[in-house]
């Protein structure tokens, strides 16, 4: 039997390359969206809150592959962007574990939490 299961996934765009963790899948997207926003908090942690998230961007793409958040580094638009991304796929047989929960929320997080989740439903 398959289950649909929802993986986060984070662009880092000074290395260019995507971050999460191995083998972390999600049941509900819920969770994946509070995982990717926990991978938010960790990126602007590393990056010492220089990255400037674009809460009135668009969220794009497919239900299978959604790009729900984009941050550019000192708000220059012309350099490689930040993403958070939810990828949804459908697996059998695979362990699911638990979010990554960020330590505080802003009201402008939980505004792209509750979009996801709409568009999801």
């Amino acid at each position: 039997m398959t289950v649909k299961l929802y993986q986060a996934k984070a662009g880092d765009g000074i290395k260019k390359r995507g971050i999460k963790r191995s083998d972390s899948f999600f049941r509900t997207p819920e969770e994946a969206v509070s995982e990717a926003l926990g991978l938010k908090e960790r990126i602007d942690k590393k990056y010492k809150n220089e990255i400037h998230w674009d809460y009135e961007g668009k969220i794009t793409g497919s239900i299978k592959k959604m790009k729900i958040l984009r941050g550019y580094i000192d708000g220059n638009r012309k350099s490689h962007p930040f993403y958070l991304e939810i990828l949804s796929i459908e697996q059998k047989d695979v362990p699911t574990v638990s979010p990554l929960k960020p330590k505080k929320m802003s009201a402008e997080d939980q505004k792209v939490l509750d979009n996801v989740v709409r568009l999801f439903n």
